[in-house]
């Protein structure tokens, strides 16, 4: 078999700042089908895109986890609120919203393919690595939401990815760092987290399958290499025709088995994503290939799934959106105006209000002042009137207490650690009353007592500031998409 054709199953990474161009350039010439980009500046982006293109003798597809917009990655793009905010809106208008704006700045940097939307379920406290990342824990909220998403991404020509089949919510760690496990079987994924892909499968144009074990469904391998959950689960139960992908081969869940590319391959993904050398992957289907383990007729299908992605892309290719879209106005507006309603009381909206010629004590847990992520809040209280100084407990202060926990690939952990915990029950303790604000994880709320708890989901200066509206008596008309272990 010719080799160009098994590297079209490869999608390298590219890191800005990292990877060498000309290595990116000797890959392309290898054949691989696409890249997966990881940071860099919006021109940078826009002309890296152009050079791997020109350099390329097949259609070559550009993809990237912009999950929270283009600008979650990219410098010069903008930043969108998290999935989890979205969520508490309830507004399938902002999703749609969410996914034009991703697709039109991802089209105008020259990427194609949107790793998004995550459509695991926010049903664990203690998962490290999905959280803000899910729409909610409902399945029925989250597949309603992602497919608004869905649709506002391809009405602006770029395609999208749900992800992590089958379900990554239920795990309590990150397959950056381990092989997660879920105890579920067949029918209890069926009732929950396997929903959003049942609802959206023919409406998204991939799946990426998660590297997470399901031993009641195969004891042997996890999703991403295993036959019997995509093949004989999604494509042959679920009857899903559309294109598979890895998670990144490169994550630690797998990627110490040589052969996992490989395993990927023959239990039914069409491509194969960031692995931690393309060069040696290439090498390992090619004897495969040989070995007669992967046959033509199971290449050409994958290609042809490929093929059909790119001609998806094709009604859109010749007027891409202008450069000048990455981070124009109309999109930064955005935020502001979902804001109000994506932000939601967890409890006590009532009972903590601020009026203008208060001082309030702001804190954030183990931070100095010089550290602080919460500026732009503390600005607008200031603003708004109130006289805002670091908190200092047992002298009457009223406390506002900003967190903001989010996932980050690899750290293993969210929320608060045990002695940030410890360091902000004291200071709710030692105040008058208090309002906690989570910019990010709702869930570092558990287990405290403070006077009110206020949810934004992310930490957009857009929402630091409504946030600090609401503590005057705004509205944050948002319901809670999670719910949360409070002490009564």
């Amino acid at each position: 078999m010719n080799p160009k054709k098994l590297a079209r199953l490869i999608y390298p990474a590219f890191r800005f700042g990292a990877t060498d161009p000309a290595r990116a350039l000797e890959l392309v010439e290898l054949g691989v089908g696409g890249f997966c980009f990881y940071g860099g500046k919006a021109a940078e982006v826009y002309d890296a895109s152009r050079m791997l293109r020109s350099a390329s003798e097949t259609r070559l597809l550009i993809a990237s986890d912009y999950e929270n917009g283009a600008g979650q990655w990219v410098s010069g793009a903008t930043e969108l609120p998290s999935n989890m905010a979205i969520g508490a809106s309830g507004s399938e208008v902002l999703a749609r919203r969410k996914g034009e704006i991703t697709a039109l700045e991802a089209g105008a940097l020259g990427v194609d393919w949107i790793f998004a939307p995550v459509v695991d379920l926010g049903s664990k406290a203690s998962n490290p690595i999905v959280n803000v990342r899910a729409f909610g824990a409902d399945p029925n909220l989250v597949s309603a939401l992602a497919g608004a998403y869905l649709s506002g991404v391809s009405s602006q020509g770029a395609l999208s990815c749900l992800k992590h089949f089958p379900g990554h919510g239920g795990t309590e760690t990150d397959s950056h760092l381990v092989l997660p496990s879920l105890a579920k079987n067949l029918q209890a994924l069926e009732e929950a987290d396997l929903k959003p892909f049942a609802a959206l499968a023919r409406q998204a144009d991939s799946i990426m399958a998660g590297h997470l074990m399901l031993p009641e469904l195969d004891p042997a391998s996890p999703a991403s290499l295993s036959k019997e959950i995509l093949t004989g689960l999604l494509r042959k139960k679920m009857k899903y025709g559309g294109l598979i992908l890895t998670d990144a081969l490169e994550m630690k869940a797998v990627s110490a088995d040589p052969q996992a590319g490989v395993k990927a391959f023959l239990a039914g993904a069409d491509i194969l994503l960031v692995p931690d050398d393309p060069f040696a992957l290439l090498e390992s289907l090619v004897r495969a290939s040989n070995d007669g383990l992967i046959t033509a007729a199971a290449v050409e299908l994958a290609l042809a799934r490929q093929e059909l992605m790119a001609r998806k892309l094709s009604a859109f290719r010749s007027d891409p959106p202008p450069f000048e879209t990455a981070r124009c106005p109309e999109h930064l507006a955005f935020n502001a105006e979902a804001a109000p309603g994506c932000l939601a009381w967890a409890f006590g909206g009532d009972k903590f209000i601020l009026k203008p010629g208060e001082t309030i004590g702001y804190y954030e847990p183990l931070a100095s002042r010089r550290d602080w992520k919460g500026s732009a809040f503390a600005d607008e209280l200031s603003r708004l009137g109130a006289r805002v100084e670091p908190y200092q407990p047992g002298c009457g202060m009223r406390l506002a207490a900003g967190c903001f926990s989010k996932p980050r690939a690899g750290s293993g952990s969210i929320n608060l650690a045990a002695e940030e915990k410890a360091a902000l029950a004291s200071a709710i303790a030692g105040a008058a009353d208090s309002a906690v604000l989570a910019f990010g994880s709702p869930f570092v709320l558990n287990g405290l007592r403070p006077t009110a708890g206020l949810c934004a989901f992310c930490s957009l200066e857009e929402f630091q500031k409504a946030a600090a509206r609401a503590l005057f008596g705004a509205p944050a008309r948002g319901t809670m998409p999670v719910s949360l272990e409070i002490p009564s």
